[in-house]
């Protein structure tokens, strides 16, 4: 079964080799698709096991899938199929140490039913800090969806070595990636062109209003501002004035018009999550993290369509994984 094949993967690579203090870790993985598209790479060690996959219920009666993993010799116990989440976080063999959650969703359904460390993977940062409904005791940490802003500044660089002035939309309030973004562009001898936007609607209008004079713009990691609805005008209208648009949370945006962003790489994703496992399963609550490793993804119809040249698409994809 190919979600059996992604678990197996994600805590294939040593996602469990603690240090002294945690000998063994059981972890439920929890998911709400029963068959996302694992990459190749990820493989069981021979001395991990995990169990068969069940279906789970939160107390609404959503269904969720799930298994349980430990780095304990001999084989996980099996679950007793269909399973209730708050008694799955305490299977098998009482509990499990840490809970890892696919998508915001899940997270925040986990969070409600589930007494036990978090970790939330493939979470926007926008997502993360709104919050659950209620605080807890047990330690909890996200490893983000999207890169971190500045990694593609770089990109850009590389597409347009002469450009200096880039629009950005930004939200009402001051995230926190935010004053970074600022740093960074300076640095890197960017002139950051803010254009204020409080919604996907907005979002459009206003850049209309800024498109003259910019080289080229960087989407927001915001949903408020960038999502299915705003996407499609707004590479609409910078396409028809030759601007070049930048950034995207995953490569969907890329695959959309997005000329290219920089986005995580899944395989290299899991010497994180052992990391923050491991901080988990001793009670630490470790900061969120964007992922460290990043790929880039270009469109390469776009960039021809802007008369950009396959130099110039070498020179992106040539950038370096990590800062």
């Amino acid at each position: 079964m190919r979600f059996r094949a992604l678990c197996g993967g994600l805590f294939a690579v040593g996602l469990w080799l603690f240090g002294p203090a945690v000998q063994a870790a059981t972890v439920l993985f929890v998911s709400a698709k029963d068959s996302p598209s694992p990459p190749s790479a990820w493989a069981w060690r021979p001395s991990e096991s995990y169990s068969e996959p069940a279906k789970i219920t939160d107390r609404a009666g959503r269904v969720l899938y799930g298994f349980w993993a430990t780095l304990l010799r001999g084989r996980v116990p099996p679950p007793d199929g269909d399973t209730p989440l708050e008694t799955a976080c305490r299977k098998p063999n009482g509990r499990a140490d840490v809970v890892v959650a696919l998508g915001w969703e899940v997270a925040r359904i986990v969070a409600r039913e589930c007494d036990r460390p978090l970790l939330a993977v493939q979470v926007t940062h926008r997502q993360w800090i709104s919050g659950f409904d209620a605080p807890s005791l047990a330690p909890r940490t996200a490893l983000y969806l999207e890169a971190d802003p500045r990694r593609h500044l770089p990109l850009i660089r590389a597409f347009l070595p002469q450009a200096r002035r880039i629009g950005l939309l930004t939200p009402p309030d001051l995230p926190d990636w935010l004053p970074r973004l600022r740093e960074a562009a300076r640095a890197a001898g960017f002139e950051l062109a803010e254009i204020p936007a409080g919604s996907d609607q907005e979002a459009v209008r206003a850049l209309r209003v800024h498109l003259a004079g910019l080289e080229a713009v960087l989407l927001p990691p915001d949903s408020r501002l960038i999502n299915e609805w705003s996407l499609k005008p707004l590479l609409l209208m910078t396409a028809r004035q030759g601007i070049p648009m930048f950034g995207g949370l995953t490569a969907r945006y890329v695959e959309a018009g997005v000329m290219a962003a920089a986005i995580a790489d899944e395989a290299s994703l899991l010497d994180q999550i052992r990391a923050l496992v491991a901080d988990l399963a001793r009670g630490k609550a470790p900061a969120p993290v964007y992922p460290a490793t990043v790929r880039v993804a270009v469109n390469p119809t776009v960039a021809r369509h802007l008369n950009l040249s396959d130099e110039a698409i070498e020179r992106a994809r040539a950038i370096p994984s990590r800062p």
